[in-house]
């Protein structure tokens, strides 16, 4: 028996998340039935550092399993590569102590959300960032950013739980923006990096910090709302920010 850790990248706008689901394509699903094939027809469970939504893009899923039969970690990168979907990609396969989980054993994960501030509406964004429509007052904007770094209870920004309830007091080590200018436009990019996140949470986030940015909520509601602890409701903070521009970039081991 061999315990594996694989780096996937994916392009979540056809994809219905990580989790298994019948009937629909998700990276969980299309992962495993790769790797079976690999190892033939092995039944593999795959385990993936966290779940990301419909939608969502990852740039570094770490995901873990358990295999009876031996393969080169080589042979399982490109072999994986050649049969996993278009939109899927195996970025790096390698052998793991017996002890590793792509879930239990993550310590932190940096994410970053997309935002198109073209001018002329970019085909090469479409699917892969939020696109603005409206100017957004970025001084503000980042101001909101800033309120949530630290340690704070997340009550007010997490979706319907999918599980068992959560913890809400999370911590935000790095929440800021910088600039992307390329051939394509320009695109502002927002990374947050702490050691968990909560449902929808860097979502809610971004919807909250760009109402602020547009003057439809005072700066003030914020570090408000972070206040309330427990008694936060999810009514009371912005619109969750759509999936579009949601990348898992990386998770800390």
């Amino acid at each position: 028996m061999q315990n594996w850790k694989i780096t996937l990248a994916y392009d979540g706008r056809k994809l219905c998340g990580w989790q298994a689901q019948p009937g629909v394509r998700t990276v969980q699903v299309e992962t495993e039935h790769a790797l079976s094939t690999l190892f033939g027809g092995e039944r593999v469970v795959l385990h993936g550092s966290g779940r990301t939504d419909s939608g969502v893009h990852a740039l570094g899923q770490v995901g873990s399993f358990v295999a009876e039969k031996e393969r080169p970690p080589e042979r399982v990168r490109l072999a994986l590569n050649a049969l996993l979907p278009e939109d899927i990609s195996c970025l790096a396969a390698e052998h793991a102590p017996p002890e590793f989980h792509a879930r239990f054993s993550a310590r932190g994960k940096t994410y970053r959300y997309l935002l198109d501030d073209t001018r002329v509406r970019s085909p090469f964004w479409s699917g892969r960032a939020l696109r603005l429509r409206q100017t957004l007052d970025w001084d503000a904007f980042d101001a909101a950013l800033a309120c949530y770094r630290g340690t704070h209870d997340f009550s007010a920004f997490q979706g319907p739980p999918s599980g068992p309830p959560r913890r809400t007091v999370r911590t935000i080590e790095t929440c800021e923006r910088t600039v992307m200018v390329g051939p394509h436009g320009t695109v502002h990019a927002v990374t947050v990096v702490g050691p968990g996140f909560l449902r929808y949470q860097i979502r809610i986030m971004v919807g909250t910090a760009l109402e602020v940015g547009l003057g439809r909520r005072d700066l003030a509601s914020i570090p408000e709302l972070l206040a309330l602890g427990p008694a936060g409701t999810r009514d009371a903070a912005g619109r969750t920010a759509p999936p579009d521009g949601l990348y898992l970039v990386a998770v800390r081991y």
